[in-house]
């Protein structure tokens, strides 16, 4: 990291070669599976990894430290497009495309996808992330209770997305 702290091109790309594909992936199961979003968010990630190389200590493992980068960068994400929902007063969801569902895991992107955005984000900090709803309160910034309440029609819609005969 000292070398890609300094500028140096090879360790820059040693880095993105190595480190990127797995901290991508965990981007893109974050955000839906919307490749741009996800590309995006990458790419700001790496800026600021570059950025702030010379402050990795090496005290976690270089994926947790960027996963970690990119979780705040997902944030930041989400709270910009609440708060672009919250203007247009209406979620603009992806329109559901059964052709292009391979496999179940691309369906519950694509269904995932499709939720407002802070379902979208309590569902991801609950399930993938493994978040208590203590957490998930202090996080979002909202009490506890109004979380519980979140998760369940959070919840309620995921499955309503995935249900086979849905209009």
């Amino acid at each position: 990291m000292r070398a890609v702290a300094a500028g140096d091109p090879d360790s820059v790309r040693t880095l993105m070669d190595e480190h990127l594909p797995s901290v991508y992936g965990f981007v893109l199961a974050r955000v839906g599976g919307n490749e741009d979003i996800a590309e995006d968010i990458m790419q700001e990630t790496l800026i600021e990894g570059v950025r702030s190389a010379d402050s990795f200590r090496g005290e976690a493992a270089l994926n947790t430290w960027l996963c970690t980068i990119a979780r705040r960068r997902i944030a930041r994400h989400w709270e910009r497009e609440r708060k672009q929902t919250a203007v247009a007063n209406q979620p603009a969801p992806r329109p559901y495309e059964p052709h292009v569902v391979i496999d179940i895991r691309d369906e519950v992107l694509r269904a995932l996808g499709n939720l407002a955005p802070l379902h979208r984000q309590v569902l991801v900090l609950k399930y993938l992330d493994e978040y208590s709803v203590e957490q998930i309160a202090a996080e979002v910034g909202r009490p506890r209770v109004q979380i519980q309440s979140l998760l369940q029609r959070a919840r309620d819609a995921m499955r309503r997305q995935l249900e086979p005969n849905r209009g």
